[in-house]
């Protein structure tokens, strides 16, 4: 089998698994490349979940056959580029905070699962790939043209919008995507060769298009699962998807030398957007003293519309109280945050940027059993209630909030 090379080069901590010998894994990539190909198969099957599935797996396979496309990884990370859990980590040190806490922001965007307060400062809890590694991603093709060409698409995607591992979300994990050699797929990825976009694709972005090679894909999948009559168009979709209407974007108007400060300066403002009120105490143990509305609106209040579960569930308060969606009122649900981080290198100045990006898909199924609950020893246990315009309404203002940045 002929195999065709592409390097991956992490610039931002790629947390990957607890085992501190592999770096990254063939499953992390291919689980990224299948969230990615949903996203665009979305925009041609709507809310017809059984063809987006059925076209899923003639691409990546599924328990009953092994994906056509065959992926290999390469170049582990050696001790001196593979971060263990609790050792020093530099880019949790080199950025002040206003109080004095270095890489405080950071770790804020890390998240308790994967940093945590040290004497002095912070570490990581879980072992990650430094910035500047690079794996090599050896790719045998099928040679059907049409599930090779979608596969592409679902790599390309997934370094130029996602990542790899833990908290791609936040902006961890970030790969630059490079063709290296070997045959590529006829179609259109030999004229628009699948390199890492250039940063003046991220400034005119308002939205995750599908344009270009990537229109030329998603019209393949009609070849592979025809379109059922009864599929609804792609702003009904259950799932992220990209395209207009489904998604929006910006990037942020501030630029840093580092992607360590951007992270930083992202950390701090996202943290100042969720919780936007004066705490009542000037000293309530932490800084800055700050709280969201929700706290005393909601956690400790009489109302029942919690926006800020829109970010993403479960929320977890001082004290125990806990907002999380429930399956049949037993199961507890995460929903996943819709807005993602990207942190984006600007070669030419020098400088880094944030590009932040929201999917607009329904914040919960609707046709399942479904319920979110505020629950805690010391607060009102109750029913709270999160909606579709909330997500959307959110992320509005959240991306407006980067827009006008430098005012």
């Amino acid at each position: 089998m002929a195999w065709t090379d592409f390097q991956l080069t992490v610039t931002t901590p790629l947390f990957n698994d607890d085992d501190p010998t592999v770096g990254l894994r063939v499953s992390s990539v291919r689980g990224a490349m299948r969230f990615w190909f949903r996203a665009l198969a979305g925009t041609v099957y709507g809310s017809s979940v059984p063809a987006l599935a059925r076209a899923e797996q003639k691409v990546f396979g599924s328990t009953e056959g092994a994906s056509p496309v065959r992926l290999r990884l390469t170049g582990q990370p050696t001790a001196r580029a593979m971060i263990k859990a609790g050792e020093p980590a530099a880019f949790l040190a080199g950025v002040p905070a206003e109080d004095h806490e270095p890489g405080k922001w950071v770790a804020y965007l890390l998240g308790q699962g994967h940093a945590a307060k040290r004497r002095p400062g912070w570490a990581t809890t879980r072992p990650h790939t430094r910035p500047g590694h690079r794996f090599t991603l050896k790719v045998g093709f099928s040679g059907d043209p049409a599930v090779d060409s979608l596969v592409l698409a679902s790599l390309w995607l997934a370094c130029a919008y996602g990542g790899f591992g833990a908290r791609t979300r936040k902006g961890f994990g970030n790969v630059r995507l490079t063709y290296k050699g070997g045959p590529l797929p006829e179609g259109p990825w030999r004229e628009h060769v699948p390199d890492a976009p250039e940063f003046d694709h991220y400034q005119e972005l308002d939205h995750l298009p599908v344009d270009g090679p990537l229109k030329i894909c998603a019209d393949l999948l009609t070849g592979l699962v025809p379109i059922p009559e009864s599929a609804d168009g792609p702003r009904v979709a259950p799932q992220p998807i990209l395209g207009v209407g489904n998604t929006s974007a910006t990037l942020a108007d501030f630029a840093e030398d580092s992607w360590e400060a951007v992270a930083a300066e992202t950390g701090e403002r996202y943290r100042r957007f969720r919780a936007s009120v004066a705490h009542r105490s000037p000293n309530p143990g932490y800084k800055p003293p700050i709280k969201t509305p929700e706290y005393e609106m909601v956690i400790h209040g009489t109302d029942d519309r919690f926006p800020l579960g829109a970010l993403g569930l479960p929320v977890n308060y001082k004290g125990g109280a806990k907002v999380t969606a429930y399956k049949e009122g037993r199961d507890e649900l995460r929903r996943a945050s819709p807005l993602w981080f990207r942190f984006v290198e600007n070669e030419e100045e020098g400088t880094w940027g944030l590009f932040s990006f929201a999917f607009h898909n329904p914040f919960l199924p609707a046709d399942q059993d479904l319920s979110i609950r505020l629950t805690g020893k010391r607060v009102e246990n109750k029913n709270v209630y999160i909606t579709d315009d909330d997500v959307h309404e959110r992320t509005r203002a959240w991306m407006e909030s980067l827009r006008g940045a430098a005012s």
